[in-house]
């Protein structure tokens, strides 16, 4: 299981950075999200897999919860840390994306465009 989260993650991080660097690239992924992932790693994905794409602004943030594991009642606290994966980073995006949403709106209250700090 760790090796298909961290693969997960090599994978989201290299297509948001390249999202963010080809906009024709970005506007093929989120049209068709499935197809795009089968082509560029050369695998055909179950036909039963669904692959969602949420763009987020600076006034949205999305948040996915993945299925518990089976045995979630067994499981240590790291092992759950573990199966979790990413969380560290997570609260790092969210906590950076909220300071970013407040001092946005903090900005607009006083008049300027930028946070007060």
């Amino acid at each position: 299981m760790e090796t298909l989260n961290g693969s997960r993650r090599s994978v989201e991080t290299a297509l948001i950075e390249r999202c963010w660097k080809d906009p024709e690239f970005k506007r093929q992924v989120v049209s068709d999200p499935k197809g795009m992932f089968e082509r560029h790693t050369g695998k055909k994905l179950p036909a039963n897999t669904n692959i969602f794409i949420h763009e987020e602004d600076a006034n949205t943030l999305h948040f996915s919860i993945p299925p518990s594991p089976s045995n979630v009642a067994e499981l240590s606290d790291a092992d759950l840390e573990k199966v979790a994966g990413g969380t560290d980073l997570f609260v790092a995006t969210m906590l950076s994306a909220l300071v970013t949403v407040l001092g946005t709106a903090a900005g607009a209250e006083l008049g300027g465009s930028s946070p007060p700090w």
